[in-house]
């Protein structure tokens, strides 16, 4: 679109597509206090007291997914006219784009998985942040007269929530487009432009790096087939990187373990001054959570009151690098996954094995997270269709095996993580056996504690007959193996044999001693 058809058109510099260019309409959102509020939440929460370089925030996340949608839109009704898409709807779709994460909380993830299903169950307040976003959108839209009709507003707000069931019932506009469900919020397959823009760049802050898969490729070599965004044969490769590359970012960073650590400290401090600062009642008005940022961190710090003495201790505990402790982590084998049900502090707790110190519930935070390619234990490929240059009206699915056999035959683990708050080393050793004591209900063959934890496990010294036929046994094995090594490396000379044999069947007899 040319800049003088729109004169409320602006461009922007973004780190990670470049210049972009924004419509008159998602300019007029842009410019709200509602909007403006994503520039005080941190796109990856805290992450940022563990990697400098996660200093982004949900505001360019949100100009860049804003941009992704409409160009997607405009492609599609350049390149496919069959399809009768207007200028109207490019624009509603960036509008969608920039708004889907307006109803996100302080912290993000951390405001909506942990604090307030914690206080909801005091209190009876619900909240997902999409809902929310709902709200904000009817908010704003009135507070600063956007020039959006109600039907546009519906249109939006659908979009956000995309192919999910939702009580915002669908737009007789979307009645026979239910691809437009699928390019900010892809309920079928999970590919979508909002995963496309936080890939890339969470990993150019982290780590500099531009390209981590090549999103371009799937952005560029898709189409509508039967109303269903279809990706073309080549491509399919990228889209098992897409997962691929969103597993390893949960696995490794957004799951930090400190990083984690400091969750759990926020939540607490949080949930401490609830009462006092009305954080959860700020969910229920719009008006009150556009208030609602990270700064929650700093209100609390500066403030006087003694009622918030114990949420300020932990903020100056996490200043001073004071973080609750990792304990342990055990990745259960796949039988176990489903076998074994939710773990809670309580549950620790009942299997402490160590006299004299008594344990707490409170102690014990439990962090029980499922890692997936984004559809719980499912493929999410096996939802995608894909076309050929042949036909560029068929659409088909391709098997995983016809692809690779290197990859997954299982598309979800589950990791339990135990930390504590209190500092005690003893405390910290005793919660360490008590998982471990945990476990063994489910699984008698348990490997060691995790290398990251600094908690050593209980080790009994054996009586000195057995450590002096332990270091037997290793010289032994040792020689068994040396000489098994020598006569496969000279195969045909049969010198040595006698000698090896006699070793091993020594070894042999130790062992069954």
């Amino acid at each position: 679109m040319a800049a003088h058809d729109d004169p409320r058109a602006k461009l922007f510099h973004d780190q990670v597509h470049g210049y972009i260019k924004l419509d008159g309409l998602s300019v007029s959102l842009v410019d709200t206090p509602q909007f403006q509020r994503l520039r005080d939440l941190k796109q990856l929460g805290t992450l940022y007291y563990v990697f400098p370089g996660a200093s982004h925030n949900r505001f360019e996340h949100s100009l860049g997914v804003g941009y992704l949608a409409g160009e997607t839109v405009e492609r599609f009704r350049l390149q496919q006219p069959e399809l009768e898409l207007t200028r109207r709807d490019s624009k509603l779709l960036s509008a969608a784009g920039l708004l889907h994460d307006l109803g996100h909380g302080p912290f993000s993830h951390v405001f909506e998985h942990q604090f307030m299903p914690l206080v909801a169950s005091s209190n009876g307040f619900s909240y997902h942040h999409e809902d929310m976003s709902l709200k904000m959108i009817d908010y704003m839209v009135d507070e600063n007269q956007i020039d959006l009709d109600r039907s546009d507003v519906r249109f939006i707000q659908e979009i956000i929530v995309g192919a999910k069931d939702h009580h915002v019932q669908r737009h007789a506009r979307l009645s026979s487009r239910g691809y437009l469900y699928e390019i900010v919020a892809n309920g079928r397959n999970c590919i979508d432009v909002d995963k496309f823009d936080y890939l890339a760049r969470d990993m150019v802050n982290l780590f500099g790096v531009r390209k981590v898969f090549n999103f371009s490729r799937l952005w560029m070599f898709n189409r509508v087939i039967d109303n269903q965004i279809c990706y073309h044969t080549s491509v399919n490769l990228d889209i098992y990187d897409l997962f691929q590359q969103r597993y390893q970012m949960h696995k490794s960073i957004y799951n930090h373990r400190k990083a984690k650590a400091v969750e759990f400290m926020i939540c607490d401090a949080m949930l401490l001054a609830d009462k006092t600062l009305g954080i959860s009642a700020a969910t229920q008005s719009p008006e009150d959570f556009q208030f609602l940022t990270d700064h929650i961190v700093h209100t609390i710090e500066a403030s006087k009151d003694p009622a918030l003495a114990e949420s300020r201790r932990i903020i100056r505990q996490l200043r001073c690098r004071k973080l609750y402790e990792f304990v342990d982590e055990y990745l259960l084998p796949p039988h176990l996954s489903y076998a074994v049900p939710t773990v809670t502090s309580e549950n620790i707790a009942c299997c402490n094995v160590t006299s004299g110190v008594q344990l707490e519930p409170h102690d014990i935070i439990i962090a029980d997270n499922r890692l997936n390619y984004n559809l719980k234990d499912q493929n999410p490929v096996d939802n995608v269709s894909f076309y050929s240059s042949n036909d560029l009206s068929t659409s088909f699915h391709i098997p995983k095996d016809q692809v690779s056999l290197l990859f997954p035959e299982k598309f979800e683990e589950r990791v339990i993580r135990v930390y504590s708050r209190n500092p005690s080393p003893e405390i910290q050793k005793a919660i360490l056996d008590a998982f471990r004591s945990f476990l063994r209900a489910f699984s008698t063959t348990l490997p060691p504690p995790s290398p990251s934890s600094k908690i050593l496990p209980k080790v009994r010294r054996p009586p000195a007959s057995i450590v002096q036929k332990s270091s037997l046994l290793s010289s032994l094995d040792i020689a068994a193996r040396d000489a098994e090594n020598e006569g496969e490396s000279n195969a045909d000379e049969p010198s040595g044999n006698a000698s090896t044999s006699e070793e091993q069947r020594t070894t042999k007899r130790f062992r069954e001693t």
